[in-house]
């Protein structure tokens, strides 16, 4: 039953729909990897066995019945974000403030996994308030990274990627402000997508508006991307976000249709990033593969200014201040006690005078009328997702260290961006392409990640799970 843990959710669809397999037996086998190896990776914090139960049993009587269509998730298990509300299970954004907040109604991401017929296996862990890029807070500890015990699994999206690639659940969701889907998958052999802003929307104000940050997914393989999206997808009147309308519609079935006749952005030193060697190497030996079906690479960078990276600075601090919990903003503003990054993006952005604010909306303008030109002639941009190795899990220096500027662009215009696996370096760790699209053409960008799946097969190779119980070897207060 374990295999079915690490088949691909559109196969398993297939699987349900044919009757292969119950909704019920695919929980249980869910149920039993996480029983086994929960203990060791602490992805999922707070497990929804029985309720799981129950909305197996009404997924399989609703088929056999046939008392209304089935969604596009029928009878899936998934691990949803701690950072999106769950009506009837706790949500805690990895905050003391929320160690025992039970929301009374579903985030609009949940809502539409939930009537797509999706299964709520449990919670992701998260870093406090989604801040940091080490998956660990001090209410549930740290999550460890299935590849490699001792390694992160990034963050904020760990708990997420974690889950999936030790055989949790067959979805993960996650948000994205900086990489917090993109940077997990790339050292976790996964998919990590981040749409454009406005698909998914989110509550003006929360954590995944879908303005800077928003909602994302973590797959086993870009079709399984694209069933997730098909079914989560489309506008919703309390967003302040508009919806992207003028993209393509996202389905499974136009994956394969690529257009011709594309021209890439081909940068293994985008945004000037100190690259390691080795990765340089990895990125630039798959220049072929691409080429192979049919896109043009050009050399020809972007120019993001010189202040790009203040930009992303000032604007990340706007964003992540505007989301945050009117507690957590509370002990920050009065110099309670409170994690040093939540801090830090507090006292940024209250130090930011009104033209320093201003001069940061006209940065971004400039930066999106010179992308918007530039991508006329570059359809995508391919970037290696990180340019140094993965660091260690609870290593916050070599998290400081990391450039992260790649996975910025994105979230500071409203990109879709995704990342797919692409090798491994010799540390025995996985590694990612991304590659970012124009504003609203998400099916384009999920293409070529297909194609390039296709033609290299990365993505079928999972970890060899520890066998051994790791828990208690990193404290809750790592």
């Amino acid at each position: 039953m374990s295999e079915l843990c690490f088949t691909p959710a559109h196969q398993l669809r297939s699987k349900l729909l044919t009757r292969e397999i119950s909704a019920r037996e695919l929980l249980e086998a869910f149920i039993e990897q996480t029983q086994r190896y929960n203990p060791t990776i602490n992805a999922l914090v707070t497990v929804n066995l029985e309720s799981a139960r129950q909305q197996a049993e009404v997924a399989d009587r609703q088929y056999t019945t046939g008392a209304k269509p089935l969604g596009l998730l029928h009878g899936l298990p998934i691990a949803v974000k701690d950072v999106f509300a769950t009506q009837g299970i706790r949500t805690t954004l990895g905050n003391p403030h929320f160690a025992n907040h039970t929301p009374t109604e579903d985030d609009v991401l949940v809502a539409r996994e939930k009537a797509a017929g999706a299964i709520i296996l449990g919670k992701s862990n998260t870093p406090d308030c989604a801040s940091g890029g080490v998956t660990s807070n001090t209410i549930f500890g740290l999550t460890l990274n299935p590849w490699n015990l001792d390694k992160t699994t990034s963050g904020s999206g760990g708990g997420g990627v974690a889950s999936l690639m030790s055989g949790m659940v067959a979805l993960a969701d996650g948000s994205d402000i900086g990489g917090s889907v993109r940077s997990p998958a790339a050292w976790s052999n996964c998919v990590g997508f981040r749409p454009s802003s406005g698909r998914i929307p989110g509550p003006p104000g929360s954590l995944a508006d879908g303005n800077t940050s928003t909602a994302g997914a973590f797959t086993r393989c870009v079709k399984d991307t694209a069933l997730f999206m098909e079914a989560c997808d489309g506008p919703d009147l309390r967003s302040a976000t508009p919806y992207p309308f003028a993209g393509q519609r996202i389905t499974m079935d136009a994956l394969d249709s690529l257009p011709m006749g594309i021209t890439a952005s081909w940068s293994a030193e985008f945004a000037k990033r100190n690259m390691e060697p080795e990765i340089s190497s990895l990125f630039e030996a798959h220049s072929r593969v691409f080429e192979g079906f049919g896109l043009t690479l050009s050399s020809t960078e972007l120019n993001l200014g010189s202040s790009y990276r203040q930009l992303y600075s000032d604007f990340n601090a706007y964003s992540y201040v505007k989301g945050l919990p009117a507690q957590v903003l509370h002990d920050c503003l009065h110099k309670r006690p409170v994690k040093p990054s939540i801090q830090a993006n507090v006292d940024h952005y209250m130090s930011m005078s009104a033209q320093q604010i201003f001069n940061m909306f006209r940065a971004r303008e400039i930066l999106r009328v010179n992308t918007q030109i530039y991508m006329q002639d570059h359809a995508v941009i391919i970037t290696p997702a990180h340019n140094c190795f993965a660091y260690g899990a609870i290593d916050t220096a070599g998290q400081d260290l990391c450039d992260w500027s790649a996975f910025y662009l994105a979230p500071l215009l409203g990109l879709p961006s995704i990342v797919v696996p692409c090798g491994f370096t010799k540390d025995g760790m996985p590694h990612g392409v991304m590659i970012t699209g124009r504003y609203g053409e998400d099916l384009l960008v999920l293409q070529i990640a297909a194609a390039f799946e296709r033609n290299t097969g990365y993505g079928q190779q999972r970890p060899k799970l520890p066998l051994e119980q790791a828990a208690g070897r990193y404290t809750a207060n790592n």
